[in-house]
């Protein structure tokens, strides 16, 4: 009997899986800092150094595409050790000046790689006048879309503009991941504002810029909207629509139309202040469906394929019935574009009548 009952033990841990503890839930909090110290070496070492303290053990995350300061400073080192992160000032400070350090998603934990979002510090050095601020956000001028990581700068008003996008700035900002910009220790004064969706300051071929026309003032302005564009976009004239007495058309489906008779269409009119001279593009995602110019009131779209679609309006201030990019040297913007806030459904059959006050 002893004998059976110590077969059937062995047997029984042979059939026994060995399984790892699961733990406790997967750590997703970025790292804490719980503080942070100034340590100035000005008589033997001629730099600052700010020390972060955190609640665990850190790493750096794209530290070079992220990391500045405003105004920017260029001799800049950091160190991390355990759970300290260290930004070694190199520079000569200006007295009575705000430094404002930007550390946005430059660390992250040890383990889990969990990104701390938002780290900002401002040095401060003695009494100063830096008190102002100025806010906004970045968009691309045709989609609209937010655009993340692109410098927003601010020059003297009385900087040379054939040097701007060619030099450093006298303050610099980053937008988020939604877009929003700022600069929270300006100087009462004036200034000329530029956006830079490059590496560094200097424009390059293949990125996007933007500009605002008028001298941006600390005293008087605070929230600012600014669009970017492509300054060598380059208009396909082959897809202007040729004016008419009243509409003009370009339809993507006309194809489709011709293979199908019996396609389902519906119409859609468009009850606007919107000025004539303006384009109405039907789009399922990207790509544009249907577009039409008008040069007078009302605006009627027919023969439109059923489905779902965004609708966007175009401003034409040129008058050449297709959308035309910014030129930072005709200092033009981009024509203007909103978009229809809610999604245009269009069914069989059937007249839609939207109404849309664009301010």
């Amino acid at each position: 009997m002893r004998l059976e009952i110590i077969i059937i033990c062995l047997f029984l841990l042979g059939c026994a899986q060995i399984i790892a503890p699961t733990g406790g839930e997967k750590d997703v909090k970025p790292p804490v800092m719980l503080d942070s110290e100034i340590l100035e070496y000005a008589e033997k070492h001629n730099n600052t150094t700010i020390v972060f303290k955190f609640d665990e053990y850190i790493q750096l995350h794209k530290w070079d595409e992220y990391f500045f300061v405003s105004p920017p400073l260029k001799q800049i080192n950091k160190t991390i050790e355990g759970k300290q992160l260290s930004v070694i000032v190199k520079d000569t400070l200006i007295q009575n000046r705000i430094y404002h350090f930007s550390l946005n998603s430059c660390v992250k934990d040890n383990n889990e790689g969990n990104i701390l979002d938002s780290l900002n510090y401002q040095l401060n050095q003695r009494n100063s006048p830096d008190t102002f601020s100025i806010s906004g956000n970045l968009k691309e001028g045709y989609t609209l879309s937010v655009i993340n990581n692109a410098w927003i700068m601010l020059f003297s008003d009385t900087a040379n503009e054939s040097l701007i996008f060619k030099e450093t700035p006298a303050y610099i900002s980053k937008t988020d991941k939604n877009g929003f910009f700022n600069f929270p220790n300006l100087e009462a004064s004036d200034y000329k504002l530029v956006a830079l969706t490059g590496l560094d300051f200097i424009y390059e071929p293949g990125e996007k810029m933007g500009f605002i026309d008028e001298i941006v003032s600390s005293r008087r302005d605070s929230v600012i909207s600014v669009f970017a564009f492509d300054p060598e976009h380059e208009v396909n004239r082959e897809d202007a629509l040729i004016t008419a007495d009243s509409i003009t058309l370009n339809d993507k489906n006309k194809d489709s139309i011709v293979q199908n008779i019996n396609t389902s269409h519906g119409k859609l009119e468009i009850i606007s202040n919107a000025p004539p001279n303006c384009i109405f593009q039907l789009l399922q995602g990207e790509e544009i469906i249907k577009e039409a110019y008008f040069i007078n009131k009302p605006y009627i779209i027919d023969s439109i394929i059923v489905g779902n679609y965004n609708l966007k309006y175009i401003e034409d201030t040129n008058n050449d019935s297709v959308w035309n990019t910014g030129s930072w040297q005709n200092k033009t913007q981009p024509e203007r574009v909103v978009n229809y806030p809610s999604e245009v459904i269009i069914r069989f059959n059937w007249d839609l009548s939207i109404e849309w006050i664009i301010e």
